[in-house]
């Protein structure tokens, strides 16, 4: 794990960008999108309505593809072409925000649906994607790796499987999955340093403070309602 973290020092440009964009959508009013579906569903859910998170995060979650509730289910519709268009087209997005799209392999169908849809409301799309994995072509039908078509990609590293180790004895037995973790503390870090950068600039961050005193219940309060009209769980 140690050297996966060394090796993220290798996008540390696209880091700058990154968090050079999302805090000048926060400067102008808008909003953090975090696209989950399947297992990445655990990725916006974690970012959203905690104390020390930004309360500009909308999560746009699939129940349909949350495993626990049906695994068959979910693996269908994660292979149905078009599908992850509606989760955009659903929501209240606007071209001032930004989408945050999580896909380790870069070919998710409903990833590459979801980016295609938002650019076509001029959203500005960021993918996190595995290096490995992002040179690959998808079976969608346009051929494109989520890579190809957000407009700022960070390429994460580690193995194109997800899986980390290997047992001792049982070799083809591997272990150790980072297709959530690995974006997760990525996002979680990013979005740390956007909310010191925004500070920086002379502006307090939107911060949800820890609800300890009312002063802290009043500050988070007022954050819901700045952004209750464009945060559907507000």
């Amino acid at each position: 794990m140690i050297v996966l973290l060394e090796e993220l020092e290798k996008e540390e440009e696209s880091f700058h960008k990154v968090i050079d964009k999302t805090v000048d959508v926060i400067r102008n009013g808008g909003i953090i999108h975090i696209l989950g579906y399947g297992h990445y569903n655990a990725i916006p859910m974690e970012l959203f309505f905690k104390p020390g998170v930004l309360s500009c995060i909308n999560p746009i979650l699939d129940i349909s593809t949350l495993y626990p509730e049906n695994i068959y289910k979910a693996n269908y519709l994660e292979k149905i072409e078009d599908y992850g268009k509606n989760l955009i087209s659903n929501e209240n997005i606007k071209e001032s925000d930004i989408l945050y799209i999580i896909s380790y392999t870069g070919r998710d169908f409903i990833a590459i649906d979801a980016c295609l849809e938002a650019k076509k409301k001029g959203i500005f799309t960021i993918g996190f994607i595995n290096r490995e994995n992002s040179i690959k072509p998808s079976k969608h039908s346009s051929k494109k790796n989520l890579k190809d078509l957000v407009d700022l990609a960070v390429l994460l590293p580690g193995p194109s499987d997800e899986l980390l180790l290997s047992l001792k004895e049982n070799k083809d037995v591997r272990v150790g999955n980072l297709g959530v973790l690995l974006p997760l503390l990525v996002i979680n870090d990013i979005l740390v340093e956007v909310i010191y950068k925004i500070e920086e600039i002379g502006i307090i961050p939107p911060v949800f403070r820890l609800p300890i005193n009312e002063k802290n219940k009043e500050i988070n309060k007022k954050l819901i309602d700045i952004y209750k009209e464009k945060i559907r769980g507000f």
